[in-house]
């Protein structure tokens, strides 16, 4: 069921231009943030790539049972910022692929936790890159979606350590 502080994917008016580009990003996250499924799958290709400090799952089956079972686990909130778009050429002008980049700092406790004074918790701040591309039904899409940590401060045993020897 979709969180109350999730939108649905397709805004009303339509976004177009690199406003419709960085609203995949904050689908994804917020997806993350609200443990919805169909926001996050509306932000991803079936077949696209989501990479975290160098581990790669392949198709939405796989990032489903690896990423966001971890993601899902824990109690989350990821804020974007200094986002940058570059839009490319498609046939007769139209633009059908766009790579983004983006700074995000997010803030990570066991799931029911985070409201407990003095719970363990992990807060890292980390670079995205991204290609997407616009899919048949209009959304821009990952093909390729990647997060490289560049710190931390906490405990990694707040995500299963995973992803930290990376």
């Amino acid at each position: 069921m979709a969180s109350p502080y999730s939108l649905p994917a397709v805004l009303n008016p339509p976004m177009t231009g690199r406003e419709a580009v960085v609203d995949a990003l904050y689908r994804c996250t917020t997806a993350f943030d609200t443990n919805d499924v169909a926001l996050f799958d509306s932000a991803f290709m079936p077949d696209g790539v989501f990479e975290v400090n160098g581990r790669a799952m392949t198709g939405l089956p796989e990032i489903h049972t690896t990423g966001l079972a971890l993601i899902f686990s824990v109690d989350t909130t990821h804020m974007v910022t200094n986002m940058r778009v570059n839009m490319g050429p498609g046939s007769a002008g139209e633009e059908k692929e766009a790579k983004l980049t983006a700074t995000v700092l997010s803030q990570h406790f066991a799931a029911g936790k985070g409201m407990e004074l003095g719970q363990k918790n992990l807060m890292g701040g980390t670079l995205y890159g991204a290609e997407l591309i616009k899919d048949t039904d209009g959304l821009w899409k990952f093909k390729n979606l990647q997060i490289k940590a560049t710190w931390a401060q906490g405990d990694w045993s707040v995500v299963g350590g995973i992803f930290h020897e990376q």
